[in-house]
């Protein structure tokens, strides 16, 4: 099960006509939405939070406290976890630790709600959280994350006996400056990922003709109507249906995302930053082999 929602209406693909929520509701086959549990302190934010997870499909159960969760997660076992950082008593890391050290709950997803900065994002990643989401990260960029951590948490539950597939996890780089292949290169040698490298959208084409890779990061230097229409080439190709694909933006490009957030599985700024491209593309990894 893949989650997709389009909120403005237009209809995602494989969801006719609206969100993943209406798209499902009505069905009686359909299969059941995704459960998430959120955790802050902050009434307001419980609530704002909550109605902005429902919109991608989730089916939210939000918390107060970290001793709430903890006694919720006794008898029930939600497919994703997001916790506010900061709460008083125990906060969003040792609550993440403590679940991580549980056999029966480490495989959940657990994001950690942050603000956009180096030292809680490092953070969360030594508590083993498996990604963090940031309340001032720009909305699309939101949905697109917190629908990795719904994928990647219907996926692991679902129980797929099938394995991982096998060999090195390849990612494709399109783009026509040689320093962003050099810097992921460099930035993903030590994660045992092999960068493959395309100048231009239509040398990527041959490339994934002759055998998919598990990800592609587009360099987003393309108007947005050309890029959708090319994702949209790309998708048809044998065994890129699902292809996860991330854009590379800066920020003067960032407000084009918008009209390519359902042909996208996330984002990456540049001028790109070494530990920042190591998590997002590691993760993006996870959640393609999953």
């Amino acid at each position: 099960m893949t989650i997709e929602a389009n909120p403005g209406g237009k209809g995602a693909p494989g969801i006719p006509g609206g969100d993943l929520a209406s798209a499902l509701d009505p069905d009686p086959v359909a299969p059941p939405r995704p459960s998430l549990l959120f955790i802050d302190d902050d009434t307001y934010m419980r609530r704002i939070m909550s109605v902005r997870l429902e919109r991608l499909g989730a089916r939210v159960e939000s918390l107060p406290s970290a001793q709430s969760a903890l006694l919720y997660l006794e008898s029930h076992r939600p497919d994703v976890i997001i916790s506010d950082a900061v709460m008083p008593g125990m906060d969003g890391f040792e609550l993440c630790r403590q679940v991580k050290e549980n056999p029966l709950l480490r495989s959940i997803p657990f994001v950690i709600l942050t603000a956009l900065t180096r030292d809680l994002r490092q953070r969360s990643i030594q508590a083993g959280a498996d990604d963090f989401l940031s309340k001032l990260e720009i909305e699309v960029v939101f949905r697109l994350r917190a629908r990795l951590a719904l994928n990647l948490g219907v996926r692991i539950a679902a129980g797929d006996d099938s394995g991982a597939p096998a060999g090195l996890p390849r990612l494709l780089v399109v783009s026509a400056a040689k320093l962003i292949h050099t810097q992921l290169e460099t930035h993903l040698q030590k994660d045992g990922i092999e960068v493959l490298g395309a100048a231009s959208p239509r040398e990527a084409l041959a490339q994934l003709q002759a055998g998919p890779p598990d990800a592609m990061a587009l360099d987003l230097n393309l108007e947005p109507r050309a890029a959708a229409d090319w994702i949209d080439q790309v998708r048809r190709l044998p065994g890129c249906s699902a292809l996860n694909i991330m854009a590379l933006v800066s920020k003067d490009e960032e407000p084009g995302l918008a009209a390519l957030e359902f042909h996208l599985q996330d984002r990456l700024l540049k001028p790109l930053d070494g530990q920042e491209s190591r998590h997002r593309v590691k993760y993006l990894m996870r959640v393609a082999r999953a």
